[in-house]
């Protein structure tokens, strides 16, 4: 038919400015003539609507606010509902998505909580959050206040007392006593996250950051948690070594995650870790130089992942944050099944 036309536009010598013989649907396009409709003339229901937001996802235009991606995160934030939320974005062309079903289950909590819904394009969505995988949807909410942690109280009745420089918060241990994870310097986001999940899996009751070499608990960290830094205490330290010390003196068993040599003790693997009986520190440390020596000298006990094979010098550690879900696994308090 396309053919037929330029033929007969060409016999009638009906041709552009320039000379060129005139594309149908280009020359449509041009006109805003969509399927069922005639250019400014039709009628508004004929014409074709974009089911789309014009207005470009802006991360930072709410004071004290950011964007979260991903199913896992954004559902996580709308279960919790410890957030400000805001807004949510979802790509409009998301049918058939593997994760179609979660995406109902999102747009539906979000109707229940009167978030503003707002179906944009996969490239504004894409921008929006830097190119990461978004897996079509994300939510605008207020930021979680990291806190400066001062100190970890005693142990009694099942509660213990985490001291902030603003209040006193009592908390009532998730397992039989108490379980917190120390990241020395931890700078990877993606390790974090992944260190958050386990964290959480493993009975945790908290994380502890360092609060000027450390990773923030970013959007990133979020999604790689898989929405676990929703449902974990996480809190920032000035002086670690200082804050274990007490932490000791309150009746805490402080572990450093160290390599088979390290410090002025002796390093025991996971298998020592069974039958603890008092709250429990484990300290992680930074990627490339691992934990510092004051915080391994003056921990109660070093602990080592042990190698089981014959393996290249370089490859002598683990992945910090495979590293942590180890340890933690291997934990046992006394009494616990």
């Amino acid at each position: 038919m396309l053919a037929c036309f330029r033929r007969d536009v060409c016999r009638l010598g009906l041709k552009d400015k320039i000379g060129r013989v005139p594309n149908p649907l280009l020359a449509a396009a041009q006109r805003r003539e969509y399927p069922g409709g005639f250019g400014k003339g039709a009628k508004r229901r004929d014409r074709v609507k974009i089911p789309t937001s014009n207005a470009a996802v802006r991360p930072t235009d709410l004071p004290d606010s950011e964007l979260l991606y991903g199913i896992a995160p954004v559902l996580a934030a709308l279960n919790k509902g410890s957030r400000e939320i805001y807004k949510l974005y979802y790509r409009s062309d998301n049918v058939g998505d593997v994760f179609h079903h979660k995406m109902e289950e999102i747009l539906s909590k979000a109707r229940e909580q009167g978030v503003q819904i707002r179906p944009i394009s996969k490239e504004k969505l894409a921008r929006a959050v830097a190119n990461n995988i978004h897996q079509g949807v994300a939510l605008k909410v207020s930021k979680i206040k990291n806190h400066m942690l001062l100190g970890l109280g005693q142990f009694k009745d099942g509660q213990y007392e985490v001291s902030t420089g603003e209040d006193v918060y009592v908390y009532e241990s998730r397992r039989k006593y108490p379980l917190w994870v120390c990241l020395d310097r931890i700078q990877d986001q993606y390790n974090l996250g992944s260190i958050m999940r386990s964290a959480l899996f493993f009975g945790a009751d908290g994380i502890i950051v360092d609060y000027k070499e450390g990773c923030e608990p970013t959007p990133q960290v979020c999604k790689a948690s898989a929405g676990a830094r929703e449902f974990i205490s996480c809190f920032s330290s000035q002086n670690m070594a200082d804050l274990l010390g007490q932490a000791k003196e309150n009746g805490w068993t402080v572990i450093s995650t160290t390599a088979r040599e390290a410090g002025n003790k002796p390093s025991s693997t996971p298998d020592c870790l069974a039958g603890l009986d008092s709250p429990a520190i484990v300290v992680l440390g930074n990627e490339g130089f691992g934990i510092r020596e004051q915080i391994i000298n003056s921990s109660s006990m070093n602990v080592h992942i042990p190698v089981r094979a014959d393996t290249p010098e370089m490859f002598d550690s683990l992945n910090v944050g495979v590293a942590a879900a180890l340890m933690l696994s291997a934990i046992r308090f006394a009494g616990e099944s």
